[in-house]
């Protein structure tokens, strides 16, 4: 037979067979890739735990000269701090206002309304570090940036820290002015302060 006849017969088999060649080694070349991405990835899934906390958050603010006691149980907190690197350490937070809870259930359908939180709008509250502080043994200061309907305020937070081999527990409290959110208006019987308790 013709050796120019075959060499034209079996050419497309050998540029199949190049091609073949080159796609086991993309092949291989995308799971060495995701291999690599995979372990990049373990360090930071170590050190970044996302929670679901047990505790709800509470508030309390006076109304009428009597405190009422409110809480949002739906929120979750991602941690990645370490006491000793302050500098890369952070913890974001996010609640959903909807599961807001004040004993009253006709109250918390109108704390979900347009006056206040506009939850059909701005269905999440968002809470992100800055900065951290040691104040002392497992006590800090973090400035977090707060986010409620479309305002962004900066509030500084204390918390102390209590660590049981890798669990680590936070609790803190601080106050915001409601009126700095755009929730409500000014008013001789509620109060402007809040008072927020976080643990977690």
């Amino acid at each position: 037979m013709d050796t120019g006849y075959l060499d034209i017969v079996l050419a497309p088999l050998r540029s199949l067979r190049i091609l073949c060649v080159r796609c086991v080694n993309l092949v291989l070349i995308n799971k060495k890739n995701r291999l690599f991405l995979v372990f990049a990835l373990v360090p930071f899934l170590l050190l970044a735990q996302s929670v679901k906390p047990e505790s709800p958050i509470q508030f309390k603010i006076k109304n009428a000269g009597i405190t009422v006691d409110g809480t949002i149980p739906d929120w979750e907190v991602e941690v990645d701090f370490d006491s000793k690197k302050l500098d890369q350490s952070s913890i974001r937070g996010k609640a959903n206002p909807e599961s807001i809870q004040t004993g009253i259930k006709l109250r918390d359908k109108h704390l979900h309304g347009r006056e206040y939180f506009h939850i059909q709008k701005f269905p999440f509250i968002t809470l992100e570090s800055k900065s951290f502080q040691s104040k002392g043994k497992n006590t800090f200061v973090g400035i977090f940036e707060l986010q409620i309907r479309d305002v962004k305020r900066e509030v500084e937070i204390p918390f102390t820290l209590s660590q049981t081999g890798k669990q680590q527990k936070f609790k803190g409290e601080f106050v915001i002015d409601r009126l700095d959110f755009g929730l409500g208006e000014k008013s001789l019987v509620l109060s402007d302060e809040v008072r927020v308790i976080i643990e977690f």
